[in-house]
């Protein structure tokens, strides 16, 4: 057996982002030899030694903050009811004797950012904002990076009172995105205390892109307009601003 210390990004990086767990999957050839999971709670958090069989080993890294992750490993997916910010990458080792026993690895971004400005002040009887798109991705697979597990139901934020009588509610949600850009269309509609709707807007052809903040900002009660202002954070590129 070989001992190899995987390091999958740096302790501080995965706690500056907020993630919540790390899956390391280990495979040689078509068999799954290891599978860690580490929570941020874990001292041992963003690392990991293995004992391995020398020869040829492909890993799979998972890092992410969603929420109820449910793991398939016949599948080779990873599905959450309400995604977050998620973070891939894999890593083929020949293990050797006289290979080196650590590893550094780098993961990229699999998800893209939909952020919604609501210009309108926020009514009265105003409860939440409920964002549905015509599909949305909450999985992946972890070996292909696939976006996997599509749906359509609304995506619904909460108002809390203390924005009652403000302008400018914003809010983003996330998707799992494949390599290459898509679009889905997003119905946006601000909701009564009573379930009654408000006001409402459909947005088209809603670019997706991995790593990339699709912004949007308009009113839905009236026909109000504002000028906003964007700023990306931890890298992501952000696409600018959209009025609708």
């Amino acid at each position: 057996f070989g001992n190899l210390s995987q390091q999958a990004m740096t302790r501080a990086t995965l706690a500056e982002l907020n993630l919540t767990d790390l899956w390391i999957f280990d495979y040689v050839g078509a068999e799954l030899k290891h599978t860690i999971h580490q929570a941020s709670t874990d001292a041992t958090f963003g690392s990991a030694s293995l004992s391995l069989d020398y020869g040829e080993h492909t890993f799979y890294f998972v890092a992410s903050r969603g929420i109820d992750p449910v793991v398939d490993t016949d599948a080779k997916t990873i599905v959450w009811s309400s995604v977050r910010d998620t973070f891939l990458a894999s890593l083929s080792i020949d293990v050797q004797p006289s290979s080196a026993t650590s590893q550094s690895v780098t993961l990229s971004r699999c998800v893209g950012r939909l952020r919604i400005s609501a210009t309108d002040v926020v009514p009265a009887n105003a409860a939440k904002l409920t964002i549905t798109p015509s599909t949305w991705y909450y999985g992946l697979n972890y070996q292909t990076g696939d976006a996997v597990a599509p749906g359509t139901s609304p995506i619904v934020v909460n108002i809390p009172s203390s924005y009652i009588g403000t302008q400018n509610l914003v809010t983003s949600c996330y998707t799992i995105s494949g390599s290459s850009a898509w679009q889905t269309n997003i119905t946006v509609s601000l909701v009564a205390s009573d379930e009654s709707i408000l006001g409402s807007v459909t947005i088209p052809d809603v670019p997706i892109q991995r790593n990339h903040i699709t912004s949007y900002s308009g009113g839905i009660v009236g026909a109000g307009r504002s000028i906003s202002v964007n700023a990306s954070d931890d890298d992501w590129v952000d696409d600018g601003n959209v009025n609708w």
